[in-house]
């Protein structure tokens, strides 16, 4: 990074977090496959104070575990995105992927195609299954809090 000033340097992180989320399914250094790590480029941790958490993993192939996560859910809401690599037509996902909001007694499941944009209120249960991978893509998760809890 070249920097020109020290004031604002501290709001650019080009050195994420790498490593697991909570609510994983993935014994701590357990090889993943089909995925990246997941990198956090903002969160309290790398910017005192930001009360914001930003993920991204890359998705190459359907991973394994097919979920990786329990369903859970979180204190703050957060806003999950699939997204399309293609620069051509960046709403196609290149994938399908079956994601569940609701509890036990009134899950529901939406099947994504697209790159496609989640809301997902906080206490929302909700997760996400793989079926088909054939091109790679980006998960990325915007969370309201300053650490994904």
């Amino acid at each position: 990074m070249r920097i020109t000033g020290k004031k604002y340097a501290k709001y650019i992180i080009d050195t994420p977090n790498v490593g697991g989320l909570g609510f994983g399914v993935l014994p701590k250094g357990e090889l993943m496959m089909g995925r990246t790590q997941s990198h956090t480029y903002v969160e309290d941790a790398l910017i005192p104070g930001v009360g914001k958490h930003v993920f991204i993993s890359g998705i190459h192939r359907i991973p394994e575990p097919n979920p990786w996560l329990k369903f859970h859910h979180h204190p703050h809401d957060e806003i999950i995105l699939f997204m399309g690599t293609d620069p051509h037509n960046i709403q196609y996902l290149g994938a399908e992927v079956e994601v569940f909001l609701g509890d036990e007694k009134e899950r529901e499941s939406y099947l994504i195609t697209k790159t496609s944009g989640i809301y997902i209120p906080a206490g929302l249960e909700h997760n996400w299954v793989y079926h088909k991978v054939d091109k790679p893509h980006f998960l990325v998760g915007f969370s309201m809090g300053g650490e994904y809890k």
